[in-house]
């Protein structure tokens, strides 16, 4: 699959300019635009990887789509080289993926990963919900409060409460205070962002579901118990697991996002279950 891009690049050179010493890069095509503006102290393959990211992630470059360097440099306006390093930093961070004839394609969305990505996520934020609950001032209290009521009150918002949901966790990572377990979880973050996006909209039960699960997270944390709160944050990641692998895999089985390996699909299921 041959994607088309067009890249317009914009230099600000006028003193004065809000984006003097910035030159904005735009990667285009048919339903698709993509617009970042950088420094240029920032490399060509710093730029190249950080653009072709964004697009995997938000699936403007779908799963399983054919990667070709050649092609990439030519609409990118680069030379091949940062285009193969950027490529090599995504295949390190499993958004790309090499084949068997050493071709790469953006990797796929695979229901058994989405277990795996879910159990180290489990392990990381149930550590953090501990370590929240053994360090939570009445500050960080009150905080989390805040965004909990914030979510109650946009109940029929989706994205909002996606948003806010993201912060909760965000938030009570710092309140953790563990820089080791934070940089592992921004991580992961982007590809639990990118298996979010190949499913719909969560349903309006679900959505009511991780509202009372954060609920039981936070009280646990003001009341400073942190087995309770390890235990209620585990049970809140492993229920969006099974949501999410439910949820993708009408989509694996019908030859929609994952259109071959359907046999992998069965075993992951059974493990989210």
């Amino acid at each position: 699959m041959h994607t088309k891009f067009r890249v317009d690049r914009q230099s600000h050179r006028r003193s004065g300019h809000p984006l003097q010493g910035v030159e904005r890069v735009s990667i285009r095509r048919p339903g698709f635009w993509l617009e970042s503006p950088q420094v240029r102290r920032e490399s060509a393959a710093q730029v190249v990887y950080r653009l072709l990211r964004e697009a995997m992630i938000n699936h403007d470059l779908a799963p399983s789509t054919r990667l070709h360097e050649p092609e990439l440099a030519v609409h990118l306006s680069v030379s091949r080289t940062p285009v193969r390093e950027a490529l090599r930093a995504l295949e390190a961070d499993g958004f790309v993926k090499r084949l068997p004839n050493g071709g790469l394609m953006v990797a796929e969305v695979d229901a058994r990963d989405v277990v795996e990505l879910y159990e180290v996520r489990r392990a990381l934020e149930g550590l953090a919900a501990h370590q929240a609950a053994q360090r939570a001032t009445m500050h960080d209290a009150r905080e989390l409060v805040s965004i909990l009521d914030h979510a109650d009150r946009r109940s029929d918002e989706a994205a909002a409460l996606r948003e806010l949901g993201e912060r909760f966790h965000r938030r009570i990572a710092e309140v953790a205070d563990n820089r080791r377990a934070a940089e592992l979880l921004d991580k992961l973050h982007d590809h639990i962002v990118r298996y979010r996006l190949a499913t719909a909209v969560e349903s309006r039960e679900r959505q009511d579901g991780a509202r009372r699960e954060h609920r039981r997270v936070a009280e646990a944390i003001l009341d400073g118990n942190p087995a309770a709160a390890e235990r209620a944050m585990a049970a809140h990641v492993r229920r969006e697991s099974a949501y999410l692998v439910a949820a993708l895999s009408p989509e694996i089985a019908s030859g929609g996002t994952r259109p071959s390996g359907r046999r992998r699909l069965r075993p992951a299921l059974g493990e989210a279950q």
